[in-house]
């Protein structure tokens, strides 16, 4: 029974690998005879798990899979499968722990760790904030397509939040470069006076970057080369969320 699965198992996976393939071919590259595929391909068709080109005679993944994966999609929960990670972050870090998305040209926090410190920084699941001066906003917007962050960024009107913040167009696009570069995201006291942040993207099934997780510190206590010190793990974390999101690196 076992060993049937597993045969079940490497078509579709050499399915799903190699697009479309003849009944010669699936038997050659699994090393097992064409009577033995040929029966599994039949069981397999019956229940519209694949299909057969009537003219090539090739066989590909059928519309089944795509509504079982469909079906997978909707039940992720994304803060569920974020928040013990999150959690790990804080207790590693003491610090503010934040899990983001983004609509527009603005972020929106959707999770949040408290530091355990006892001056605290202010954020509240639901609240917004520029994309151009946080970290979140920066690595998600880094790792989308160039045409998204064209038209982001032209129509972005680079407000002020503090000192540091980046208000000239092509200084915000090399730091984008850079993030790309360095794979997160920083927050030099560019969105509040008194924090600074490090962000990570997080990928999800489609490749695409649409969460990040960040840590968020008190200047006074822990400064933007000190938080800095975090950026390995905070990438771990996030790159294993991304996994969890069925993300699959290439």
């Amino acid at each position: 029974m076992v060993e049937t699965l597993l045969r079940f198992f490497k078509i579709v996976e050499l399915l799903e690998k190699s697009g479309e393939l003849r009944l010669k071919d699936i038997a050659d590259r699994l090393e097992i005879d064409k009577s033995t595929i040929h029966r599994f391909l039949k069981t397999l068709l019956k229940y519209n798990y694949i299909k057969m080109n009537p003219v090539s005679k090739k066989y590909s993944l059928g519309l089944k899979f795509l509504n079982i994966a469909t079906g997978i999609i909707e039940s992720i929960d994304v803060r569920n499968i974020a928040h013990p990670y999150l959690i790990e972050l804080e207790e590693y870090t003491n610090e503010t722990i934040h899990l983001t998305t983004f609509e527009g040209d603005r972020v929106v926090y959707i999770d949040k760790i408290e530091s355990s410190k006892p001056i605290r920084m202010y954020s509240r699941i639901g609240n917004i904030a520029p994309i151009h001066c946080t970290a979140a906003g920066k690595v998600i917007l880094a790792f989308q397509k160039n045409e998204v962050v064209e038209r982001i960024v032209r129509e972005l009107d680079f407000i002020p939040r503090t000192k540091n913040t980046i208000t000239d167009r092509e200084e915000f696009i090399k730091n984008l470069k850079d993030v790309r570069d360095r794979g997160f995201g920083i927050d030099n006291s560019e969105n509040e006076e008194s924090i600074c942040c490090i962000a990570a993207p997080i990928r999800d099934y489609s490749r695409k970057v649409k969460y990040a997780v960040s840590i968020s510190a008190i200047r006074t206590r822990m400064d933007l080369s000190k938080l800095v010190v975090f950026k390995d793990i905070l990438i771990d974390k996030a790159n294993i969320i991304s996994k969890e999101l069925g993300f699959i690196e290439k």
